[in-house]
């Protein structure tokens, strides 16, 4: 069995003997079958060896920055604006490691509000996209001092890595006591494959490099493994519920664009209130203090 699901297994998030074929296969690949504890809802892909560090090193982008003179321009994404508003408040004059920092969106966001900021990619790529952009880039976490930072983001990035423990460590090694880490990641309980099984969300949603899909449980466990205090992981809804019935409905993503009129943010706050009630949201959040 692959080394992230024996990793898994020892830190008590899943069991080899509970693991059942959720899906047979991902998107975009039909020798990975998505499995899922019975006991503790984790989903887990069978194997992890097509992901490596030279596979997101040489990954290629498709179309998503463009050249204005001296100036790399990158698409502005809602979440980011988002992630901004709610977040900001613990970046602002404070140093700041954006931990899989894609493009730079967040730090096109609040690189200059920060004392100190720079976003490390393990992509060549995107990390030359974000330097061109003028952010701060590192190519590892060895050239980041001992317990020099006060907090570090990690967007949609947990969830691709073969080795969350070992960097986690690494991570906490790097912020200063009491530093705070703040995750973000994909729910393996998100309410379009659980309580409304939608097949084509299914087809659509699992992918190759979504490596396991986190319940609040077991992001509190490997936090609490990496040695991390004071973990609070919670729900959040990114999509509105347009977004869902148009899943249902038609089969496809972007209602929530193509069925617009129905997005309000008195029906959204409410929605994400009820799949939270229910711990059903597709998106988990997690703050957690690197202790002493």
């Amino acid at each position: 069995m692959p080394q992230l699901i024996d990793e898994l297994e020892k830190l008590g998030i899943i069991s080899r003997d509970r693991l059942e074929v959720y899906y047979p296969r991902v998107r975009d690949r039909d020798d990975v079958a998505v499995l899922r504890d019975s006991l503790t809802e984790v989903i887990v892909l069978s194997r992890c060896d097509h992901v490596s560090d030279i596979y997101y090193e040489e990954r290629e982008e498709k179309n998503s920055y463009t050249v204005h003179g001296d100036d790399v321009v990158t698409p502005r994404l809602e979440d980011n604006d988002w992630r901004a508003a709610k977040f900001g408040r613990y970046i602002r004059n404070k140093r700041w490691l954006d931990f899989g920092c894609g493009l730079g969106g967040m730090l096109d966001k609040l690189a200059t509000e920060a004392a100190w900021a720079a976003g490390l990619d393990a992509s060549n790529e995107r990390a030359a996209i974000v330097s061109a952009k003028g952010h701060k880039v590192v190519a590892s976490l060895d050239e980041i001092d001992d317990h020099s930072l006060d907090v570090v983001t990690l967007f949609h990035v947990l969830e691709h890595l073969t080795d969350p423990l070992g960097i986690l460590r690494s991570l906490r090694r790097v912020l200063r006591p009491n530093g705070l880490l703040l995750i973000e990641v994909p729910h393996a309980r998100d309410v379009l494959f659980t309580i409304y099984d939608c097949e084509a969300f299914k087809r659509f949603t699992f992918w190759s490099e979504h490596l396991v899909l986190h319940t609040r449980q077991s992001l509190t466990l490997l936090l609490r493994a990496a040695g991390f205090l004071d973990i609070n992981v919670i729900g959040h809804q990114r999509y509105p519920l347009a977004n869902h019935l148009y899943w249902l409905a038609k089969e496809s993503p972007g209602g929530h664009e193509k069925w617009s009129e129905m997005n309000s943010s008195g029906l959204q706050i409410e929605y994400e209130a009820v799949l939270s009630k229910l711990d059903r949201t597709d998106t988990l959040l997690a703050l957690s203090l690197s202790g002493g």
